[in-house]
């Protein structure tokens, strides 16, 4: 298991009070997948039955997911899901992929992959991605916490057969000497940039940092404006230019996601 290398989401808030406005960078137009890092990412929850999602933190011997794909026909993938002492792979065969809402929106069917026995799963990431018929690409490692149903437009995806994998077993894990599976990205130093007055009222905004396994941004992306474009920039500018201590998984530094809200006081 390549513990080492990836990426673990993480979206914590960092406050940073600004004031001013920069031209910052331009913000990227979303995709279908949310991982920045790899071409596929993966939704999933555990089942009772494909319509019939449980809490999360469930043990359950099914678990239903679709992969997120920056593609327009297929995707073929090899998953790890993450237990409380073992890891298992899933090999996803060439989907089809199916346009969601957006033309832009591409995603895999529900896949609902066996497990020998019932297992709690707290993490699911995808290892290896080959989107179009091109060769598979290593992934760095985005673990993903169960996501909710609405949240892939479950409805449209279970739409047609379902495609039904068994998970193999991987390896047990090995005793953590950190404590803990995962651990979220840190503001180590907020970059500020000033110059400029927004008014009287006050305002924030928020930005979504992709942050490498150095704890540099890699990729920023407004997700919410304040309503001033002179002050969004702000806000992206300082996301750019802030460090942070990396996510860690199982121990290792990795590639994680990183939610930055810039604030004005008048």
């Amino acid at each position: 298991m390549r513990s080492a290398l990836g990426a673990v989401r993480s979206s914590i808030l960092a406050a940073a009070v600004l004031a001013g406005a920069v031209v910052g960078p331009g913000v990227p137009e979303p995709a279908a997948a949310s991982n920045a890092f790899c071409a596929a990412s993966v939704a999933w929850s555990a089942i009772h039955a494909a319509t019939n999602p449980v809490a999360p933190g469930s043990a359950a011997t099914r678990y239903a997911l679709a992969l997120g794909v920056r593609g327009t026909t297929s995707a073929a993938a090899s998953v790890t899901f993450i237990g409380t002492k073992n890891a298992y792979i899933v090999q996803i065969p060439v989907t089809p992929l199916v346009v969601v809402m957006k033309k832009r929106d591409r995603f895999t069917r529900v896949i609902v992959v066996h497990f020998p026995h019932a297992t709690r799963i707290r993490y699911a990431y995808v290892d290896t991605a080959a989107v179009d018929g091109a060769p598979p690409v290593t992934c760095p490692t985005v673990a993903e916490s169960p996501g909710a149903p609405k949240f892939w437009h479950w409805k449209k995806l279970l739409a047609g057969k379902w495609l039904n994998l068994d998970a193999t077993l991987q390896q047990a894990l090995p005793p953590l000497r950190c404590g803990a599976v995962y651990r979220q990205a840190r503001m180590a130093r907020a970059g500020t940039v000033y110059g400029g007055n927004f008014g009287f009222q006050a305002r924030s905004a928020e930005v979504l940092v992709d942050v490498d396994s150095s704890g540099k941004p890699a990729l920023v992306k407004l997700v919410r404006s304040s309503g001033i474009p002179g002050f969004d920039q702000n806000v992206l500018a300082s996301a750019e230019a802030s460090r942070f201590h990396p996510a860690r998984f199982l121990c290792s530094p990795v590639v994680s996601e990183y939610l930055f809200v810039g604030q004005y006081s008048p």
